[in-house]
């Protein structure tokens, strides 16, 4: 290649740069809903005076409001029937506890974070003839028994979509009373340990995202159909056809590799949607090209920037590229990227994100405070949980 031929392709890349550097800021924003309907099971088990009784299903619905993203208020209804430790075959400790608690995400931006449950609340609870049914009503009990407990809860929570999420955990509820074995033995009041497993349903409209696809309505070409995620142009918020066959066969078949270069390289990237204010944001992408790559670039600007920025992506492992936006760039109003690629022939240019339809990123402020709380609060809950469970009564 002549240094006049090169010259000529830099004066090109570098005019593509500047058509993004001059495209209009806009503002954009998208809000989940704040709203969740839970449901979990699993099975518990009575922590009493007696010997350990064998455990039992345990079933609850929750309803809960986001405070803050790292933050839920919830409200608990459960049911289950254990057994008692004292006399397992012949009755059985039915309760319907009605609770109240926070729970911490550590890291709510994830697919996975643990989260950790603090909170109280009171129980309804009798003792039942495990073949009629019927009451038990022992000396000095009333037929239906009212008390209150504490409650601590810990466990991994995924996300699955934007709408749903599964988890899973432990719960130990230390109730205020010493009655549910039917004894009053020991120096520790009773309690109720339980391992679950559940699914939260997120209700109520996302603002900003009417087909609920991670693409914001202002850069989204079709509010009926979602964006595949395929890794494919996946920045325009519907399904593209994604070329079939393995791409890499492609870029490299004898029709397009001749001696004139005639196909644009093919960026495939899934966008991310969560950036921390600050903070490097780390892009990759596999690029394939049928001949030779020029360039690739991350072309980016904060929200309230008019001008586009650059960063160069290198090479790393085979057709993948890698590249970062720096932490300066990262600013709570969001950001918005695009990668492109050009190669040596300047035959096209290959693409996630267009000036017009960018690449939005949601950026949240620093959590080292929120999962600094939540730690303690692990430390406290589980810990008092754990001392509870296995120190010996007196």
């Amino acid at each position: 290649m002549s240094r006049k031929q090169g010259c000529r392709r830099g004066v090109v890349f570098s005019c593509i740069v500047a058509i993004f550097s001059f495209a209009p800021a806009t503002f954009v924003s998208a809000q989940a809903p704040k709203f969740g309907v839970g449901l979990r099971a699993g099975v518990a088990r009575l922590e009493s005076d007696v010997k350990l009784p064998p455990v039992r299903f345990e079933a609850s619905g929750l309803l809960s409001f986001a405070l803050r993203p790292h933050l839920r208020l919830s409200a608990e209804a459960g049911f289950a029937d254990l057994a008692l430790g004292a006399d397992p075959d012949t009755a059985i400790l039915r309760l319907v506890p009605v609770a109240l608690h926070l729970t911490l995400r550590f890291a709510p931006y994830s697919k996975v974070t643990p989260f950790v449950t603090l909170g109280g609340g009171g129980v309804n609870w009798k003792h039942l003839d495990k073949r009629t049914k019927k009451t038990i009503q022992r000396a000095g009990q009333k037929e239906n028994q009212f008390d209150y407990f504490l409650q601590t809860s810990g466990g991994l929570e995924i996300a699955l979509s934007s709408r749903m999420s599964w988890m899973f955990g432990a719960t130990y509820r230390y109730a205020l009373t010493d009655e549910f074995d039917a004894f009053k033995n020991g120096d520790q009041n009773d309690a109720v340990v339980s391992a679950f497993t559940g699914f939260t349903f997120n209700i109520g409209k996302i603002s900003g995202d009417a087909d609920r696809d991670g693409v914001l309505d202002r850069y989204d070409l079709d509010l009926r159909r979602k964006e595949d995620r395929d890794g494919y142009l996946d920045h325009d918020g519907v399904p593209d056809q994604r070329m079939t066959g393995n791409i890499g066969a492609y870029v490299n078949a004898p029709e397009v590799n001749t001696g004139n270069d005639n196909a644009p390289p093919i960026v495939i990237h899934k966008p991310v949607l969560h950036a921390t204010a600050g903070k490097n944001l780390r892009l990759s992408a596999e690029i394939f090209e049928n001949q030779s790559l020029r360039k690739a670039a991350i072309i980016y600007r904060p929200f309230n920037v008019p001008r586009w920025l650059v960063e160069p992506m290198n090479p790393a492992k085979g057709n993948l590229y890698v590249g970062a936006i720096p932490g300066s760039a990262i600013q709570k109003a969001g950001l918005e990227y695009c990668i492109v690629a050009v190669d040596e022939a300047i035959s096209g240019v290959g693409y996630s994100g267009v000036p017009d339809r960018p690449n939005f990123v949601r950026v949240h402020g620093k959590e080292t405070g929120w999962r600094l709380v939540t730690g303690l609060a692990a430390a406290a809950g589980w810990g008092a949980a754990s001392y509870l469970v296995f120190r010996r009564q007196q």
